[in-house]
């Protein structure tokens, strides 16, 4: 409890004040409208996360959009509490729990996600308590046990489909275990039952899309891929994005993590036998193998799970150095300090050592008020508010009555903004891929639209706007405006 309070106060320290971008903003949005199934499919439900994100509305501080990334933060101490607790019984030392919980709690994915509204640090607790369920059934086989472990993997699929990844190792020990006779036949049907009871939450989303469209068949690819089929079964080109995912990757590394998991990878098998160990290899080479070929721009964020692992690993690396002699200890316990210390400056310097060595950050799509070093590469978010002054600036511009088209990444922090705060109420906003999949954007749409009410674009989008005879875009508004007004025949005529 002392830790999993230390943790939390130090991301509730440094979360996100106010709205998010991108998917973040999108859950805050799911959230506060409750919207439990989303439109990219099931597999992007996460209706756990979201049912949770609803109590979190109830927490007596702080805004609404705020609290919601507590609810990030107090996961990631949950999932770094049970990590201590795990690595303390691997190992045989409290302080090594502790230490290797430290580690991993400052490092940049960890960090990162613990700020800003994002279900992956609601499935590492998942995961991690998954992880102590494991290790207890190995050491103490138990129908009850084993029932558990599969009730949690139940819940964490209602979370987040990285969920099913470890599930084949969690059956293959159970088997192991009923070959060995250690586990009678009843711990498999617990086991499922369990599992079913957890998951009852999804699969009746899952149920209810198959009875609603009539296809079984498209209800589970829903569920299981969403609308990224071709992302997850890794069909598309990895690298597009990965320089920068692989850059912001090495940073959680900024520390002797790295060779004290390897260490421990090296003796794991002496000290913990040979089933827990092809157990945690198994989860581990399955985590990292998904990690590395799923390309998405968010790909570093999916390396939590690997972190956790080589966590665990960690541990058993730091026992083995500390079991050597006692002035191995002290080096051990000297280079955990370090690698506790260490990366929290380097995020700090990073910005500036970046721009020193001359590199810069170019994205297709600009974001007004972003920087996006400091954005990606700095973990805590307590002084980043770039979404929210976007916002606040946009909405601004375009009152009292004009419409905003954007797209994904700044429609949420926009109808955030407007719906939290009561901001410009006239201002409508519109998403350009919806209007397109509806027939409007077009020359005609925009002409027709253009002599009603003033229309407005994010400036990342200029260039998509058809066409250039139909409307001229201008600069209006503030010294710096972040939109850009289009103008008619009409208006172009008068002038």
């Amino acid at each position: 409890m002392v830790l999993f309070c230390g943790f939390a106060a130090m991301y509730a320290f440094t979360v996100q004040r106010g709205i998010c971008w991108q998917d973040s903003g999108a859950r805050q949005w799911r959230i506060i409208t409750g919207d439990y199934a989303g439109q990219l499919g099931l597999a992007l439900s996460h209706p756990l996360y979201i049912a949770l994100g609803r109590l979190f509305l109830r927490v007596p501080f702080a805004d609404a959009a705020t609290r919601l990334n507590l609810l990030s933060g107090a996961a990631m101490a949950v999932a770094l509490a049970n990590i201590s607790a795990l690595t303390a019984v691997l190992s045989g030392k409290r302080w090594i729990g502790i230490a290797t919980a430290a580690m991993l709690s400052v490092m940049h994915t960890v960090w990162w996600l613990a700020t800003i509204t994002e279900v992956y640090t609601l499935n590492a607790a998942l995961l991690s308590a998954e992880l102590l369920m494991l290790v207890r059934l190995i050491r103490r086989p138990a129908t009850q046990t084993a029932a558990a472990l599969f009730f949690l993997s139940g819940l964490d699929l209602c979370v987040h489909n990285l969920a099913i990844l470890p599930l084949p190792v969690y059956a293959g020990v159970v088997l192991v275990l009923l070959k060995r006779k250690q586990l009678r036949f009843s711990a498999l049907v617990f086991s499922a039952c369990s599992y079913i009871a957890g998951s009852a939450m999804y699969a009746a989303m899952i149920a209810d899309v198959a009875l609603k469209s009539g296809s079984a068949s498209g209800a589970l690819h829903s569920a299981l891929f969403g609308r990224y089929a071709s992302e997850v079964l890794g069909t598309v080109p990895v690298w597009r994005f990965f320089k920068v995912n692989a850059g912001l990757v090495c940073l959680n590394f900024a520390s002797f993590f790295l060779p004290l998991s390897v260490a421990g990878w090296l003796c794991m098998r002496r000290r913990l036998g040979g089933l827990l160990t092809a157990a945690l290899a198994g989860i581990t080479l399955i985590e990292i193998v998904f990690s590395l070929r799923y390309p998405v721009p968010d790909q570093f964020m999916f390396i939590l799970p690997s972190l956790i692992m080589a966590a665990l690993a960690a541990s058993i690396g730091i026992a083995g150095f500390a079991g050597r002699s006692r002035r191995w200890r002290g080096w051990v316990m000297a280079a955990c300090v370090v690698s506790i210390a260490m990366p929290p400056v380097l995020y700090s310097g990073l910005p500036d050592l970046v721009r020193a060595a001359g590199l810069e950050v170019k994205r297709k799509r600009v974001r007004p008020y972003r920087d996006e070093i400091r954005y990606w590469g700095v973990p805590w978010k307590h002084n980043e508010r770039s979404a929210e002054q976007f916002a606040d600036a946009a909405l601004k511009q375009a009152m009292p009555n004009g419409l905003i088209i954007c797209d994904n990444t700044a429609f949420y922090p926009l109808v955030l903004k407007q719906h939290l705060d009561r901001k410009a109420p006239g201002v409508t906003i519109r998403k350009y891929g919806a209007l397109l999949a509806k027939g409007r954007a077009g020359p005609q749409w925009l002409e027709d639209t253009l002599r009603a009410r003033p229309v407005f674009v994010i400036r990342a989008l200029v260039g998509m706007v058809p066409p250039e005879k139909v409307c001229k875009h201008e600069s209006v508004g503030s010294d710096a405006p972040v939109l850009v007004r289009l103008k008619g025949k009409d208006q172009q005529q008068m002038e």
